[in-house]
């Protein structure tokens, strides 16, 4: 008859648990690294400028003429213009 092979003592091992047992220490691990992230700073919003109404700046132009139409005779002439630059 044909003798039969001996298995190895680590292939008993494995045999002998009937179910193979999920590691504990694994889930463990990940649980507490996904609680130990830091949590995400509040970003500050830059507060919006306010336009200031814009003024319409007003120019002013101020003219005498003087004329001599005939000798002896003095003419003046003043003309005075307000306008709104934009």
């Amino acid at each position: 008859m044909a003798k039969r092979k001996k298995q190895s003592k680590a292939h008993k091992k494995k045999a002998a648990t009937a179910r193979g047992k999920a590691r504990k220490g694994a889930k463990a691990v990940q649980r507490t690294v996904a609680k130990a992230k830091p949590k995400r700073a509040p970003v500050k919003k830059a507060a919006r400028k306010v336009k200031r109404p814009v003024t319409p700046e007003v120019e002013t132009v101020a003219a005498e003429i003087i004329e001599q139409p005939a000798p002896g005779v003095i003419t003046v002439t003043e003309v005075e213009e307000t306008r709104q630059v934009s």
